[in-house]
């Protein structure tokens, strides 16, 4: 199996795997000047800063809807991907949330 779009935080290992001839991803550089920021499972990983963020965008709009449905909150729930589980805290008590209104037969 071929290993594509080779990515890091330190530049000597980038430009090591690039003299190679490994592929290499390129950073989003519209983001800022300052930073680079990159797309890995699902998250923003920010290369410079070395931390991951989540793009809540998508799920803060889905919310703004105000529709308060049993079917909504599943939606807003299936919407986040987390497939390193950083927020299955979040997800699980939405989960057990959703489980309690159906036990109380709550619409």
């Amino acid at each position: 199996m071929e290993m594509r779009k080779w990515i890091s935080n330190d530049n000597t290992l980038m430009s090591q795997r690039a003299a190679e001839g490994f592929d290499i991803y390129p950073f989003d550089t519209s983001v800022s000047l300052r930073s680079n920021k990159t797309k890995v499972l699902g998250l923003a990983w920010e290369t410079l800063d070395d931390w991951l963020t989540l793009d809540t965008k998508g799920l803060l709009e889905l919310i703004s809807a105000n529709k308060n449905t049993n079917r909504f909150l599943l939606q807003a729930i299936g919407k986040i991907f987390d497939p390193l589980g950083l927020l299955s805290l979040f997800t699980l008590r939405m989960k057990c949330l959703i489980q309690k209104l159906w036990k109380n037969k709550i619409t």
